[in-house]
């Protein structure tokens, strides 16, 4: 019979990896979350990695068919979770560790917030999966801190994920204390930290944005989410030698 994954992302997204064996959802999806807290599964035409906050799966007596209709949602209503059960298998077995980018990026918006509060939080999440993509793309794992992460100290996971990351990618844009605290730190512990920013505030549309510091001698500028993608592979891609040097 059939298993369906829904992996939970950072941002309140979700994946769904349906239609796999037992041995599949073991192998492919369950043994490398439990030992990096990431997957690596096809969506569309892309193989692609991302840092999971929870795993949910179900059983099912026939494939679900996309084209059907159906949505996944209704043919797992009521059905039991079985991660549990996977998570057991998987305990003893180890996957291989792709490197961790830590990803620092401004805290702004609410989801639920009035439309200019929603406009923001949805700018920093869009920008955040396109450098996501990047970042899988140059085989690595993406990982932010953000607001689902609030069950330890928050400053104390910041600082736990720059010292294990292999480099950091900073966004500086709308000039927010934090992110600057976070960089820092990162530049301390001899972290390299490839810096980007929007030309423009995203709080304050129209406002340049004005970056602290020396460090604008090396800031990647960009105007759209393309252009993002495109200057900061750009930057792994000239500086990959050093960036994934073993430290």
């Amino acid at each position: 019979m059939p298993f369906h994954t829904i992996a939970i992302l950072s941002g309140d997204r979700q994946k769904t990896i349906p239609n796999r064996s037992d041995s599949e959802v073991l192998s492919e999806i369950v043994i490398p979350f439990i030992a990096n807290g990431v997957i690596t599964a096809k969506w569309g035409n892309k193989l692609q990695s991302y840092q999971v906050l929870e795993l949910r799966i179900y059983e099912t007596k026939t494939p679900w068919n996309k084209k059907s209709g159906t949505v996944i949602a209704d043919i797992i209503k009521g059905k039991k979770n079985l991660y549990g059960r996977f998570a057991t298998k998987a305990e003893a077995l180890l996957s291989t560790k792709k490197p961790k980018v830590f990803v620092i990026t401004p805290i702004q918006g609410e989801k639920h917030g009035d439309q200019e509060q929603q406009r923001i939080f949805r700018e920093y999440d869009q920008r955040f999966e396109a450098v996501e993509q990047v970042i899988s793309e140059a085989g690595a794992i993406a990982i932010r801190i953000d607001k689902e992460h609030a069950l330890e100290d928050l400053v104390g996971r910041i600082k736990k994920e720059i010292r294990a990351a292999q480099f950091v990618v900073a966004d500086l844009t709308d000039e927010r204390p934090s992110c600057y605290f976070e960089a820092g730190f990162a530049e301390a512990l001899g972290k390299k930290v490839i810096y980007v920013a929007s030309k423009q505030s995203v709080a304050k549309p129209g406002t340049k944005t004005a970056i602290h510091f020396d460090i604008h001698m090396n800031m990647n500028y960009f105007t759209n989410h393309e252009e993002l993608k495109e200057k900061l592979s750009n930057a792994i891609e000239k500086n990959r030698q050093a960036l994934f040097e073993e430290g």
